[in-house]
């Protein structure tokens, strides 16, 4: 059953999907943020695509490597 993220209390991250990926993180050798970081690049190569097209993509990541380098 595909469950939707909710707010829980006043957090801005759900403590549920936080603790995922703290356990996603140890396991695969990486901080909590840099874990939170490939999941957030996941999802945006798999729904940028279909909301701004090929372009769209290739733009955003253009701008996040550009301010990566800065």
């Amino acid at each position: 059953m595909k469950r939707e993220w909710t707010p829980y209390g006043n957090e801005v991250l759900n403590p549920y999907l936080l603790q995922g990926l703290a356990i996603l993180a140890k396991a695969n050798g990486r901080s909590v943020v840099e874990e939170l970081n490939c999941a957030v690049s996941a999802y945006l190569e798999k729904e940028l695509p279909p909301k701004l097209g090929e372009d769209g993509l290739t733009l955003f990541i253009a701008e996040m490597r550009e301010r990566n380098d800065q």
